[in-house]
Order: C-alpha cells, then structure tokens, then sequence
C-alpha cells in the first residue's frame, strides 16, 4: 500500500511541475518580442582597443556554405557579435584583407589545430544521403557524388546502401555535386543535407533524389583565426559563447526564409519546447503505469533482450571463428556478408558481387551453383554438391534463412575443403579393389588354365592329323579359347584399373555375367551353384567401374557367408526408372543385435587374416553416390539377400 502512495506521490509531482512549466510558457514571451539580453561581455584592455580600432571585422565563407544567402548569414553573425561593437563583413573567398574565414571543421582542418584556431560552434551541418528514384534495382554497385575530403578512403571503401557497394566521384562544391549527379544521373549524391536540398530546389530536382536521413556526419561550423590572431579570436569566441544562437537564427530565418512559424507558435504555447515537454510527459505517465503494472514482464523482456544480444554476438563469433567458407547471400546470390575464413581464401573485397563472381567460377560451375540457389530458394530446403576449383575438391552447401512468413530471406552459403577426403577414400577403395584382385587371382588362375589346356590339346591335333576339316574344327575351338582367356584378362585389367566414375551405357546382364567369370574358381572350390535371373536382356547408363565394386564385395561376401555346396542366386528386374539386383545366398545369416554396424567402416565378423571391415562400407558409400539405395534382409541358418536399387539412367553431374 505504501509503495502504491509513493507511485501516486510521483505522479503528482510530475504533473505540477509539467503544469508550472506550462504557465512558465504562457506568461513568458517568444524571442520575437522579448528585449535582447544585455551586453555581460567581459572585455580586457587588449580586447576594448581592438574594437575601438577595429570597428570592423571582414569575414570570408567557405565555399561549402555557398547554398546560404550571404545576406542571411551577414545578419545572423553580426547579431551574434553586436555586443562587443564590431561591425561584421562578408566578402568572397579571395579577399586578402579578410581577417578570419567561416568554414566547416571536418577531418582535415582538425589536422591543422597547431595552426588555427576555431570558436564554439555558430552551427552544425548534418551530413546525409539523397537516392535516385529512378535508379535501376539489379544495380550491383551504385554510382554516387561527393563533395571532395568529405570521406576518408576507409570510409568510401565501406560506403554501402541495401547491401550495394557506392563508387564515388568527388567534386568541389555543393552546386557542382547536383549538376553532375543530374547531368550522369548518377544513383547518389551525398553531403551537407541543407545544401543539397538548396541545389536540388534550385534545379527542381526535389522529386527525384529523396533524402535517407542517413546521419552520416555531423560538423560544426565555426569561425577560423589564425594562432597570431588570439584577440580577436577571443572576442568572437565570447560572443558566440555568450549568445543564444538558437533565438538568433530564429529570427534570421524569419527575416531572410520566412521560417519564423516553425520556431514560433501564435497562441497559448508560443513555446514549441513547452509543448513537447507536455507530449513527452503524458507518453512518460502512460509508460510508467504500463511498467508499474507489468513490471515483471518488462524485466523477464529485458532478460530476453540481452539473451538475444549474448546469443547473436555468440553467433557472430562463431561465424567468424569457423574454418567452413561461409556468405550470406540474397535469395539471387549476391553477398551481403562474409565470414573470416572465406575474406582469406578469396583475399580480396567482394562485398555486392555475385558469388560465382567471388569464387571465379567457370560458365558450366556458375550454371550448378545458380542452379543449387534457385532450388534452395524455392524448395525451401538445403542443398549439397561437391564443386572441383583449381584442383581443389569443394563440398558446398547451401540452405535458406527463413522469415517469420517462412519464406526464404537469405541463403547461407558454406563449402569446406574436402580435397584430402576424398583422394583418401578414392585411395581406400583401389586398395580394396586391389584386395578383391588378390583374392581373385586364384580363381581366374584356374580359369584361364581351362582355356590353355585345350589349346595345348588342338595343337597336338593340328601337329598330328591331316584332315584339313578337323584341323579347320581345332583352328576355331583354339581362336575360341583364346577369346575365352582374353576376357577374363580383360575382365580382371578393367576391374583393377583406377576408377575414373565415368558413366557408360551397358546391357545389365552381360556385363553381371562378365563379373562373375571373376568368380567362378572361387565358386568352384567351394562347390556353390550360382544362378542369374535375368528376363529380357536390357541397357542401363550407370558408373559401371563403381557397379562391379558394389557387385564384387556382394558376391564375395555372400562365398564366405556360405560353406562347401552353398546355392548363389542373382535375380535381376526393373521398373520404368529403376533397376534391382538381389544377391540371394544360402549362408549363416546375419544376427539381428549387428544389422545396424554392418555398413559401419571396420567392422567385421571375419578374422583378421580375412577381412578388413571395409567392403560393405565402400558398397554402402558407392550406391549412394550414385543416388541409389540398399536393402538388407537376413534369418540366421536360412541365408541373406542384399537389394540394390539404382536408376536406370544415371546423370554424369550427379556422380560425385
């Protein structure tokens, strides 16, 4: 209850003393008809003879503030230095016999402190940013003007407006900046805002470039003396420190723009400042109840609030510490953002350009990547491709930024360098290739020594008989043996060279029956009667290097799932897209506990001397690459069937 009265307490005495600020404004008058203030400047010996010499001070203006009529600022300076008794002239820039300059204190007179001295501010000039209506959206960079040493080059460098980068041209003056702007129709003009709008309205260009309010700066104009001219500095420094500059301008405005309404308000609040005080004190009553009320609300939103501030600087640290090339790009790929790791792969600013721009990219590369960001715009859901750059194996991904509407704002783009990766795992899979070879090499030993007996057989006939008929008979069964021990060379040579992932056309149950010729010693020592189903022969398109490792580990597998007398059957269909392989055997099964591991690298049920883990693992990998898809299904004591599914006709960009 206590701390409720306090609360009204307050309110109280907020009101009271908006309501006495109020009668305060009544009584009092405006500047328009209150007596100036009387003169309270204290002038030394030095300063008194100045004036009584002087009488008149010359005054040149920088051509920076070329946009005000020199009667205006004549005026509204000699109102500020009315009390010491000088007389205030302005005279154009080249007058030798001036005694100090107006100007604006940017950077480069700060520079020149040890040189000149600048009074307090008689008032300040708010830099800003005036667009071109007119200008083309899918511009990448805008062209804009500038007055010259208004912006350091690191300030130009990092110029930007929508996320497009500014070229900027620079010229000496106000009027010269318009005129060009108008004359290139240029996307930009930038500097002093009261000018510009001066320039604009005199060239009825007002509709055409509109004011962003940027804020880009704020500098103060002051009056500039030379060090050696200390008395009169001082002089006009009291002045202007003395003066109340606000009440002066007023009324130089009113005299020379007839702005006087804007300060000055006819009627009960001839005060503006009263009046606001008034709107700001009625929003601050309606917002204290408000937070009195929800006072717990307000602070678990403050909470949030600086839970959301940690986290975003939290994310901003991590997309900078990541050693993934990172963008954040427009839903058309431009940049907008880039993280650490990506500025030094590519060494260079890419800010508003494309990335395909950013990454140089080859016509046929910026086709795949244009193609990654149109489908992750669209679907709304990530993409990944593998991209090859100057002998560098990229692995990109991409995927959206949603809004609240759930469309996607931006893109992220990430892609990781996967050179060593992949040489690894295509080393990986040779080396088990070349395992596959050794424990073929047996088997195909004893393959060709068929084919060679015969022959040695013919040409005892040929060497014995005369009979040209039989000899022609024995000339056909040795060409025949010696095709037959060629294709098994053959077969074994194109199963062991490296693998290229090229992509050929192949009729499916030839090209099985020529993969399982590998096979048959070892299918015979073991005694297991292998059968392939097969209907109508038909072509299918696939990687057939990535085919025969996928079907070699699947046989081999399958024989030493089996023992002696063992059944192999290998049944083949398709539909319309897709095609199936089914390796059926009649071995030990496989136990439910260690269905999950079998396509995990390195694990094995076999001893060491037989088996490295890797088959299954390489077979799993393989069909995914090529966009297919593998079935398991296993009773232990009856036998396992592995179903591959593939497409029919593979693409050759899909492989990676």
């Amino acid at each position: 209850m206590k701390k409720r009265n306090k609360e009204v307490l307050f309110i109280i005495i907020l009101l009271a003393a908006i309501l006495a600020m109020v009668l305060y404004s009544a009584v009092s008058d405006s500047y328009r008809i209150s007596p100036d203030k009387e003169n309270n400047l204290a002038l030394n010996q030095s300063e008194l003879r100045f004036v009584t010499e002087k009488k008149r001070v010359i005054l040149t203006v920088s051509k920076e503030l070329d946009y005000l009529q020199k009667g205006f600022l004549e005026e509204y300076i000699q109102s500020i230095a009315e009390p010491s008794g000088l007389r205030i002239k302005l005279v154009e820039q080249d007058e030798k016999e001036a005694d100090a300059r107006i100007v604006v204190v940017d950077d480069v007179l700060r520079r020149q402190l040890d040189e000149i001295s600048f009074t307090a501010p008689l008032f300040q000039v708010t830099g800003t940013m005036f667009i071109n209506q007119e200008s083309s959206s899918a511009k990448k960079i805008l062209q804009g003007i500038c007055i010259k040493g208004q912006f350091t080059d690191e300030e130009k460098r990092t110029l930007s407006y929508d996320g497009k980068a500014i070229e900027l041209t620079e010229v000496e003056g106000t009027d010269q900046a318009v005129k060009l702007a108008q004359e290139t129709n240029a996307d930009c003009i930038l500097g002093d805002q009261p000018g510009i709008i001066a320039a604009l309205s005199s060239r009825e260009l007002t509709g055409k470039y509109v004011d962003m309010y940027a804020n880009l700066y704020k500098n103060n104009v002051c009056i500039m003396t030379d060090k050696e001219d200390g008395v009169l500095y001082s002089i006009l420094n009291q002045c202007i420190q003395e003066a109340d500059t606000r009440v002066l301008m007023g009324r130089a405005q009113e005299h020379w723009y007839g702005l006087g309404d804007a300060f000055v308000k006819e009627g009960r609040y001839k005060d503006a400042a009263a009046l606001l005080i008034i709107v700001f004190a009625a929003v601050f009553c309606a917002f204290f109840f408000y937070y009195q009320s929800n006072k717990n609300l307000y602070n678990e939103l403050t909470e949030r609030m600086n839970q959301l501030t940690a986290s975003k600087q939290e994310m901003q640290t991590t997309f900078n510490g990541v050693s993934y090339y990172m963008a954040e790009l427009t839903p058309e790929g431009a940049i907008l953002d880039i993280n650490k790791a990506f500025l030094n792969y590519i060494n260079r600013q890419v800010m508003g350009s494309t990335i395909a721009e950013a990454l140089e990219l080859s016509p046929e590369l910026t086709d795949i990547l244009e193609t990654m960001l149109f489908d992750t715009r669209d679907t709304r859901r990530g993409t990944s491709r593998e991209i090859t750059l100057k002998n560098r194996i990229l692995e990109v991904n991409i995927f959206p930024i949603l809004n609240p509407k759930g469309e996607a704002e931006k893109l992220l783009f990430m892609a990781s360098d996967v050179t060593r990766e992949r040489m690894a795992e295509r080393q990986m899979l040779q080396d088990n290739k070349m395992i596959a070879v050794g424990q073929l090499a047996a088997g195909v030993a004893h393959e060709i020594r068929n084919p060679l007996g015969i022959i040695r057989n013919y040409c005892y006939v040929l060497k014995t008989m005369n009979d040209e008929e039989a000899q022609e008979q024995a000339v056909q069964v040795i060409e025949k043996s010696a095709k037959t021990a060629g294709n098994i060379i053959d077969n074994l040579l194109n199963f062991s060279r490296i693998s290229k992932k090229q992509v050929q056309e192949v009729y499916i149950k030839k090209h099985i029956n020529s993969v399982i010729s590998l096979n048959r010693g070892m299918l015979k020592k073991k005694q297991i009667d292998i059968t392939v189903r097969c209907g109508e022969d038909f072509q299918v398109k696939m990687a057939v290097e990535s085919f025969d490792m996928i079907f070699i580990n699947l046989i081999s597998n399958a024989v030493d799932a089996m023992e002696e007398m063992g059944r192999l059957t290998i049944v083949v269909y398709r539909t319309e897209d897709e095609f199936y392989v089914e390796v059926r055997d009649t071995g030990t099964g496989i136990e439910e506990g260690i269905m999950e591991d079998i396509f995990n690298p390195f694990f094995t049920t076999k001893s060491m001397t037989k088996g490295n883990g890797l088959g299954l693992y390489i077979v799993y990998n393989e069909i995914q690459k090529m966009n297919g898809e593998i079935k398991v299904t296993s009773i232990v004591g009856e036998g396992t069937t592995f179903k591959v599914i593939l497409p029919i006709r593979m693409e050759e960009d899909k492989l990676e």
